[in-house]
């Protein structure tokens, strides 16, 4: 099943009218005008195979949505992975999902097994990787251009994805654009990290698809910094994960107001929604629910035309999208969300079977009013959101239950004296000294990007009969 991919003048001209927040204000990028079409242009060169996973490493700006459109434009396969995935991390990502090439600002090819480096201009470079599009299975990895892998570590493990057409992509853009009233003569601001899907998505695809300007900055994110750039490009719609509106609420700037701003990624609570709306730098708050499986915006909610009871919601599904509830196997409020639509996976990521009538069960628990608002009640017990990064915690007990003199390995989640959720991990070892525990501190680090990372590790004895286990 191919998609269709958007076209190259089209692609050329969103980037050309694109800016990085700190162009033309004294800022560091320096990234030409023309820049962005030749790293497209090189991307071509490199005369990858069709269907080839092209992995980008590259910090939000629009270089990195260059490689992202130049991957599509050359036939291949983008895969947006953190910039600041170390050398284990892109590893793992390869023997799960494969990797032709890695595109990163700069790459020590002896770090990645590479074949060839070439530059691509924009500030970035191409390694040519062996046996690049080959699994630990030693199968070829069936990609068709136009697809995308959208990770997901958060929901499913470290190196797991969804795998999507660009068209469905575009479509879920174009409805979000709509149910946030987007124009366009907006100018839209991406400070989310364009290697998840809210940020790609519901920022960067929306901006392209409306025909809005685009500025791009990325984390972190600071009230100040955020007001400065809004003011310094006129900015007009722009989106923020609740943690950082939270931080907004608490330190509205004065200045020129956003039109709109989007909230989404997790629950915000109706305090923060009432600060917001009260203090805001907004004139319209959306509040949205999405997850990157259905890909990914699924209910948008216009909190500033909604009574007060209906701000702990995240409102109604978007056009074409279809929800229902199923139990839920545990306990907790709620049953689980089942999400239909045209714009979910076309299959999970590594070895997943294709997804059958346009239906994925979300894994998260919530309740439908009568009118049919949607109330979010939980995650999965196995995934949770710290600092605005989803973390899916079996992947952290399998990283430090593989280091060597390892028993045992927990996690368990809690809120510290601020009330932030945070996670503990409790490992049980043969010898419970500082060389072991600096053994699985490397191998975390090695893996984990900073904010996945646990805030606590205990390490106690293990007893016998953990050891033989």
């Amino acid at each position: 099943m191919s998609a269709s991919v958007p076209e190259r003048a089209a692609v050329l001209a969103f980037l050309a009218a694109s800016v990085d927040a700190g162009e033309g204000r004294g800022g560091a990028s320096g990234v030409g005008p023309d820049e962005p079409g030749a790293v497209v242009d090189a991307i071509a060169g490199l005369d990858l195979p069709l269907g080839s996973p092209l992995l980008i490493a590259m910090p939000n700006g629009r270089i990195a949505l260059a490689a992202f459109f130049g991957a599509l434009l050359a036939g291949t396969v983008p895969v947006l992975v953190p910039p600041t995935a170390g050398a284990a991390r892109i590893a793992e990502i390869r023997r799960h999902l494969g990797g032709a090439a890695l595109i990163a600002p700069r790459i020590d090819p002896a770090r990645y097994g590479a074949v060839a480096v070439h530059p691509l201009g924009g500030r970035c470079e191409a390694a040519l990787l062996e046996s690049g599009t080959h699994l630990e299975s030693g199968t070829r990895q069936p990609y068709q251009p136009g697809e995308v892998v959208l990770m997901t570590s958060g929901t499913s493990g470290i190196a797991s994805g969804c795998l999507h057409g660009i068209d469905a992509l575009l479509r879920n853009a174009a409805r979000h654009a709509t149910a946030v009233g987007q124009r366009p003569d907006d100018t839209v601001l991406a400070s989310l990290p364009l290697y998840y899907s809210y940020g790609l998505v519901a920022q960067a695809l929306a901006a392209f698809v409306r025909g809005s300007r685009l500025v791009v900055s990325g984390p972190p994110f600071t009230p100040r910094s955020f007001a400065g750039t809004i003011r310094a490009h006129e900015v007009t719609v722009s989106s923020l994960t609740p943690s950082a509106a939270v931080r907004l609420a608490a330190e509205p700037p004065a200045g020129p107001a956003l039109r709109v701003l989007t909230v989404g990624g997790d629950e915000l609570h109706p305090e923060h929604v009432g600060s917001l709306l009260a203090h805001g730098p907004q004139e319209e708050l959306y509040l949205t629910y999405g997850l990157t499986e259905a890909g990914p915006r699924v209910t948008t909610l216009a909190a500033h035309r909604e009574p007060e009871h209906r701000w702990s919601s995240v409102g109604l599904p978007l056009p074409g999208v279809r929800t229902y509830l199923r139990d839920a196997a545990g306990d907790g409020p709620g049953a689980e969300l089942v999400v239909e639509s045209d714009t979910v996976l076309r299959r999970r990521l590594p070895g997943g079977a294709p997804t059958t009538a346009n239906t994925i069960g979300t894994g998260d628990r919530f309740d439908i009013d009568a009118d049919g608002y949607h109330y979010f009640r939980g995650r999965s017990g196995e995934s949770v959101v710290v600092g605005g990064e989803k973390i899916w915690l079996p992947s952290v007990r399998r990283i430090a239950a593989g280091v060597p003199g390892v028993r045992r390995a927990t996690t368990t989640v809690y809120r510290d004296e601020r009330h932030e959720l945070r996670y503990s991990l409790d490992v049980a070892v043969d010898d419970p000294g500082p060389r072991q525990a600096a053994e699985i501190e490397r191998a975390l680090n090695r893996v984990l990007l900073r904010a996945e990372r646990p805030h606590r590790i205990t390490l106690v004895q293990a007893t016998t009969e953990e050891w033989r286990k």
